[in-house]
């Protein structure tokens, strides 16, 4: 019965089993994927404990046990681990994630056949022409700069959900940065390692699980995780969360019992039982492996009915025909079938993370350090040997003769009985020991970085500079790893954005920082979006997140690799900037920009609080300027306001002019002024005005007094005017008389 069952699914695929029968497909696919992968489990179980700093355990193939060598070691015969291999590899981790790889999304593209010109305005024509200027045909329409405007906001936007989603935590305690991390390390101690990403109906939330070698079964000689025929997970779970699924069929959740493995893997298992002991028996920590599998079918006769008996049925054959791919999902424990679910997912929705191309079962990293790590263990194991014996000393005397060595405060105190004994010479270390040492070291840092990500910095090298060329070739060794993690990110974006897209259907707030404000807006899903559109809710503000999305990834190197380095790179920026200034290449809102750079590169506390007085004083006006600047602006000022007749003789007499005019309109409200717009001015009421005037008024009215009439006035105000000037003048003649007298 087995056998035709394996002969059916070889042949036909399984599109011909029945939901019934999925339970053993489940088993026979992990069996033919466990069966290929043995040898590489085996590597996979040694670097795990060599990164755990056991270097002499191992598996033993031939009794199938697991062997440590240093279980029979004393403090005099030590068997010493030195953790270069796992100090290399997590060097390489760092300096990959270091660049910062942060999703950005490309502007949705704006047509201009969509926006075209209009033609231009009548007057606006005749404006033109009348002024000489060439009159174009048609101008630019408004609408499509403002169109590119909005477009570049709302990607702007989706970028920051994006970034939110990445740092916030997804509810397992850790965000999709934290688990990029521990992606990076599990590749590096296996050849490859999984982002599991799914979402969570309920809340709407997209959920993220890391998986390692061990808990994916697929076929590992194949170049790409999306080119294999199923994908397995594998991982234990609780037998009460397990039947607090509502997906699961209630029937078939009767048959499971838990089996309380600690992985499905038996070398796994092997290793965290070594590591963490056993389980004992207790129905709150019972668990049983529940299998998840995923296998790529095609629609045809066999599973049309199948897929249409569903509820989304009819969506999914929507845009499939037949041969058309489609994705089966199903889940099983212990042989019971659980859930059979067609889905509507383009490709796995695992994301996968290797080194280097080619096969997806490879190398792993921690390999190519761990035989030079093995002779550097053995070696200082031997020096710390050597030093246990030598060290101590060595005692030369006859046969049959006896002496006793007391230690006290003062020394030692030897007693014998006939012959002295005579203390033999401690032979010396070898030189070439030390210089073996030496090379072991090189053999591990030539497959690494160590010159600078472990410290090794050469003697001499101090300037910034030298450092920043040392870490850049080490950066330029791990070009293929960079690249590769950037297209991880990059899938796994395009994952986030898939998600959202079919499964939020109502709108969620996202809250940023802009400029120490706090900026917020709200995003769901397209397919939801249009739904509303169909049935004209009201949606405002709301942007629409689509699986369609073009994403890049972009590496934020920071200037330089250093702290020292980055405040030199943004001095000399700062530098450029001012000079371009200066000429007025730029705007001065350029250089503000720079500056909050420059703050926080040199982790000034109060940036933004400096920042928003920068801005505060841009928006009253121009900051304070130097001398030199200020001479150059009163400069063009003064020009500016010569050319407007403001300053200068001409401007001097219009200032009299409206001083005088003033004075009389204010003296005649106040009912002391002479009628002199009436023409009935008389030397006495001039007089009277004068006598009673304020001192300034006084002041005014004596500069009126020599005021010559200009030829722009009216024969009624040139009249007017010249009599009030006569009047006062005469009345001045008798006290400049009296002044004239006394100063004789």
């Amino acid at each position: 019965m087995a056998d035709n069952f394996k002969e059916k699914i070889t042949y036909e695929g399984s599109s011909t089993v029945a939901t019934n029968d999925i339970g053993l497909l489940v088993e026979d696919m992990k069996m033919v994927a466990s069966n290929r992968r043995r040898i590489f489990e085996r590597r996979w179980y040694d670097n795990n404990f060599f990164d755990d700093g056991f270097h002499f355990r191992y598996l033993s193939r031939s009794t199938n046990k697991i062997v440590d060598l240093s279980e029979r070691a004393t403090i005099y015969t030590p068997q010493r681990s030195i953790p270069k291999s796992s100090r290399q590899i997590r060097g390489i981790a760092n300096l990959l994630l270091s660049s910062d790889p942060t999703p950005s999304v490309y502007p949705v593209a704006v047509n201009k056949s969509d926006y075209p010109d209009t033609p231009i305005p009548p007057e606006l024509r005749e404006q033109l022409q009348a002024q000489g200027q060439e009159v174009p045909e048609s101008i630019p329409n408004p609408q499509y700069e403002k169109a590119m405007k909005m477009a570049k906001d709302i990607a702007l936007k989706k970028g920051h959900w994006l970034i939110d989603e990445w740092t916030r935590d997804d509810g397992s305690g850790e965000s999709i940065l934290d688990k990029l991390a521990f992606m990076v390390l599990l590749t590096l101690k296996h050849g490859i390692s999984y982002l599991k990403i799914w979402p969570d109906p309920h809340e709407e939330k997209i959920r993220t699980s890391v998986r390692d070698a061990f808990d994916i079964y697929l076929l590992g000689n194949l170049t790409s995780i999306y080119d294999n025929p199923f994908i397995v997970d594998a991982v234990p779970m609780s037998i009460a969360a397990i039947k607090a699924n509502p997906l699961f069929d209630k029937d078939q959740l009767t048959k499971i019992n838990p089996d309380n493995k600690k992985a499905s893997s038996e070398i796994k298992e092997a290793y965290l039982m070594a590591r963490y002991g056993r389980d004992t028996t207790s129905d709150q920590a019972a668990t049983l492996i529940l299998n998840e599998a995923f296998v790529k079918e095609y629609v045809c006769d066999e599973n049309i009915d199948r897929i249409k008996d569903q509820e989304d049925g009819s969506l999914l054959l929507k845009n499939r025909e037949h041969g058309s791919p489609i994705i089966r999902q199903m889940f099983t424990a212990g042989g019971v079938w659980l859930y059979d679910h067609y889905t509507n997912l383009s490709e796995y929705p695992y994301v996968d993370y290797r080194v280097e191309p080619g096969p997806i079962y490879q190398v792993p990293m921690i390999e190519r350090f761990i035989p030079a790590n093995k002779s550097l263990d053995s070696v200082v194991s031997r020096v710390e040997r050597y030093t246990h014996t030598m060290v101590t000393g060595a005692w030369l005397k006859r046969r049959g003769e006896q002496f006793k060595i007391n230690n006290v405060a003062g020394g030692q105190i030897i007693e014998y009985e006939a012959t002295p004994p005579t203390q033999a010479q401690v032979a010396p270390l070898p030189a070439f020991i030390y210089n073996f040492i030496s090379l072991l070291t090189n053999f591990i840092e030539e497959q690494g970085v160590s010159t600078t990500t472990l410290g090794k910095v050469p003697s001499g090298v101090k300037a910034h500079a030298a450092i920043e060329s040392l870490k850049e070739s080490e950066y330029a060794n791990l070009v293929i790893a960079s690249r590769r993690l950037k297209g991880s990110v990059k899938k796994v974006a395009q994952k986030c954005f898939e998600i959202s897209d079919e499964n939020f259907i109502t709108p969620h707030e996202v809250t940023y920082k802009e400029k120490g404000g706090m900026q917020s807006f709200k995003v769901m899903g397209r397919s939801a979006y249009d739904q509303r559109q169909k049935l004209k809710i009201d949606t405002p503000d709301v942007i629409p997140l689509s699986k369609d999305e073009r994403i890049d990834i972009e590496i934020e190197q920071g200037m330089a690799y250093t702290k020292e380095g980055q405040k030199a790179k943004v001095q000399e920026i700062m530098n450029t900037m001012i000079q371009l200034l200066q000429v007025q290449a730029i705007p001065p809102q350029a250089l503000q920009v720079v500056a909050e750079k420059y703050l926080k590169v040199y982790q000034f506390g109060a940036t933004e609080e400096f920042m928003d007085t920068v801005e505060e004083a841009f928006a009253k006006g121009a900051p304070n300027l130097t001398e030199e600047q200020l001479l150059i602006v009163k400069t063009a000022l003064l020009e500016a306001l010569k050319e407007a007749g403001e300053v200068g003789p001409e401007a001097s007499e219009n200032r009299i002019m409206e001083n005088k005019v003033g004075l009389l309109e204010a003296l005649k409200e106040a009912g002391i002024a002479p009628k002199t717009f009436q023409g009935e001015e008389t030397k006495e009421s001039v007089s009277i005005s004068y006598k009673y005037a304020p001192e300034d008024v006084k002041r005014q009215m004596e500069m009126g007094a020599g005021y010559q009439p200009s030829e722009g006035m009216s024969p009624a105000a040139t009249e007017q005017v010249s009599k009030t000037a006569g009047i006062i003048a005469q009345m001045r003649q008798p006290e400049q008389s009296k002044e004239k007298k006394g100063g004789e």
